[in-house]
C-alpha cells in the first residue's frame, strides 16, 4: 500500500497543489520505499515468505516491542513552570499513556512522526506511522521540514482520501490540504472538495504560520546507520540490519515444526486387517485416523511381510532447536540487543566478557533511542506551545521540559551497583540508601541497620557507656 501510494501522489503532485507550493517531489528513494513496504509486512504479518505452509516466528513484533519496553519502562516528562506549562502536561497525559506503542511501530517502521492539531477538546496529537507520510524537504542536518501525510476514509464502498502536505521554510510553517474521491483502490480519483466529508468539513485548504523557528510537527526517528539508502535522511527499522536472518530463522522454525509432524507416531497396517464397508470402503477405528495408516495387502509366495509396522522415527529436535538458536542469537546481534534477550538465555555459551559486552551493546542501543526521542517530544511540545497561542487556548507563559530516564535501563546494574559501593564507602552516600535501593529493604529497615552498624562500629565490645563490668 506505501508503494502504491507514494506512485499515486507523485502522479498527481502537479494537480495536487499550485504552482507556488512549496513540495516539488517526494524525497524517497525507490529503494527506501520498497525497505519501508518489506517492514510493515514483516511487522504486520511476518514477512512476504510466511504464508500457509511457513509460519512465522513474529520476530520482528518482539524485537520492536522489546526496544519500547526498554526505552519507555521508567520514562517521566514532566512540563513545569507558568499556567502555560500545566495546560501543555495536561493536553499530553493522554499521549504519555500510550507512548510505548507509538514507540514500538517507530522501532518497526523506521520512525513516526507526531503532529498536533487544534480540536473540540484543545490540542490532539495524530500519530502517522512510518508507511502513512512522505517526506518532501529536509534541511542541512536533516531535518525534515517538508512531508505529505495520507489519510483515508472507506464509506459505502467509496474511498476518499486525504493529502496533508506541511512545509516549514524562513520562519512560516504552511499547510495545504486536498481531498480525494475513487470507486476503486486502483486510482486515487478525482479531487473534490473538504466539505464533502464530514470529517474533513472544518479544515481550512491552506493556513500560514508565521514566527516559528522549526516545522510544527516531530519526527522521530531510529537513530541507526541508513544502509539501504546511504543518501536518504530517513530512519530504518531497528531489524533492518537481520531481514535476512530473520527469514532464516522462520525456515528453520518450519523444520523445527515438520520434524514433530513428519515424526509422528503411525502404525502402518495391511488393508485386511480393518472393517470395509460397501458405502465407504475401508473404515478407521474411530477418532484413530492419524495413528493408523491402511497399506495395501500382499501376500505372495515367499513374502515375510508383517501385518502391520510401527512407525516411531528418533527425532532430531536438539539439533534442530540448537540451530535455530544460533541464528536468534546472530539477529540478536545484529540488532543490538543482549544476547538471551529472544534467544534461550540457558544456552548462551559465552565467556563473561562477551555477556558483559553484548550488554552493554543493548544499553547503548537504547540510549541512543531514548535521545532521539527526547528530541521529538521537544519538537512536539514546541509545535503545541505554538498551536495554544496562536488559538489562544491558554495564557502565554514559559515552560521547563524535564526528562528522567531512569539510568539502570542504560547502565550495567552491576557496575551501578559498585559504583554506589564506593561512594559509600568514600562517605559521599548514606549507607541506608544503598541498602533500600540495591538491596530490596524498606527504609525504616535500612535506617535501623545503618544505626545498627553505625553502633557496633564506635563500641566494637558492646560494653556501653556507664557499664559496670568495666570498673570490675
Amino acid at each position: 500500500m506505501f508503494e502504491k501510494m507514494l506512485r499515486w501522489l507523485r502522479s498527481l503532485l502537479d494537480r495536487m497543489f499550485d504552482e507556488n507550493s512549496a513540495v516539488s517531489d517526494i524525497a524517497i528513494s525507490d529503494k527506501m520505499s520498497s525497505a519501508i513496504d518489506l517492514w510493515t509486512r514483516m511487522y504486520e504479518d511476518g514477512g512476504p515468505w510466511c504464508g500457509k505452509d511457513l509460519h512465522s516466528l513474529r520476530l520482528p513484533v518482539a524485537i520492536a516491542s522489546e526496544f519500547s519496553r526498554l526505552v519507555t519502562l521508567e520514562m517521566e516528562v514532566s512540563v513545569t513552570g507558568s499556567g502555560r506549562a500545566t495546560f501543555l502536561q495536561n493536553e499530553l497525559n493522554s499521549f504519555f499513556d500510550k507512548l510505548r506503542n507509538y514507540v514500538e511501530t517507530g522501532c518497526a517502521l523506521g520512525g513516526v512522526v507526531f503532529k498536533p492539531y487544534v480540536s473540540d477538546n484543545g490540542l490532539s496529537i495524530d500519530v502517522v506511522q512510518g508507511d502513512c507520510f512522505y517526506p518532501t524537504t529536509f534541511d542541512s542536518s536533516g531535518r525534515m521540514t517538508g512531508a505529505i501525510f495520507t489519510e483515508q476514509i472507506i464509506r459505502k464502498k467509496v474511498i476518499y482520501t486525504r493529502a496533508e502536505h506541511h512545509e516549514y521554510a524562513n520562519g512560516v510553517h504552511k499547510i495545504e490540504n486536498r481531498a480525494f474521491k475513487s470507486n476503486s483502490s486502483a486510482t486515487l480519483g478525482s479531487p473534490i472538495d473538504l466539505t464533502e466529508v464530514p470529517e474533513w468539513a472544518q479544515i481550512a485548504p491552506e493556513a500560514s504560520i508565521e514566527n516559528v523557528d522549526r516545522p510544527l510537527f516531530a519526527y522521530f526517528r531510529i537513530p541507526l546507520a541508513n544502509r539501504v539508502d546511504r543518501h536518504s535522511p530517513l530512519g530504518v527499522s531497528v531489524y533492518a540490519e537481520a531481514v535476512d536472518t530473520i527469514h532464516d530463522a522462520d525456515e528453520q522454525y518450519g523444520r523445527f515444526l515438520w520434524e514433530f509432524e513428519g515424526g509422528e507416531l503411525a502404525v502402518d497396517v495391511d488393508e485386511d486387517l480393518f472393517k470395509h464397508s460397501e458405502q465407504e470402503g475401508v473404515k478407521l477405528p474411530k477418532r484413530q485416523e492419524r495413528l493408523y495408516r491402511r497399506r495395501s495387502s500382499y501376500h505372495g509366495a515367499g513374502s515375510e511381510k508383517n501385518f502391520y509396522e510401527v512407525f516411531s522415527p528418533t527425532l532430531r529436535d536438539t539439533s534442530l532447536k540448537n540451530g535455530l538458536n544460533t541464528i536468534l542469537q546472530k539477529i540478536e546481534y545484529q540488532c543490538g540487543l543482549a544476547y538471551g534477550t529472544i534467544s534461550d538465555p540457558q544456552v548462551v555459551e559465552k565467556t563473561a566478557e562477551e555477556i558483559r559486552s553484548s550488554k552493554q551493546r543493548s544499553y547503548a542501543t537504547v540510549k541512543d533511542i531514548q535521545k532521539a526521542l527526547e528530541n521529538s517530544l521537544d519538537d512536539l511540545i514546541y509545535a503545541m506551545d505554538k498551536l495554544s497561542t496562536l488559538y489562544k487556548l491558554a495564557p502565554q507563559g514559559s515552560y521547563k521540559v524535564a526528562y528522567d530516564w531512569d539510568d539502570s535501563i542504560i547502565n550495567d546494574p552491576t557496575q551501578r551497583k559498585q559504583m554506589f559501593w564506593q561512594y559509600v564507602t568514600a562517605g559521599k552516600f548514606p549507607f541506608w540508601r544503598y541498602l533500600v535501593e540495591f538491596e530490596g529493604y524498606s527504609e525504616n529497615d535500612a535506617k535501623a541497620i545503618e544505626a545498627e552498624t553505625q553502633s557496633s562500629l564506635t563500641d566494637p565490645f558492646g560494653f556501653g557507656e556507664g557499664d559496670s563490668s568495666v570498673n570490675a
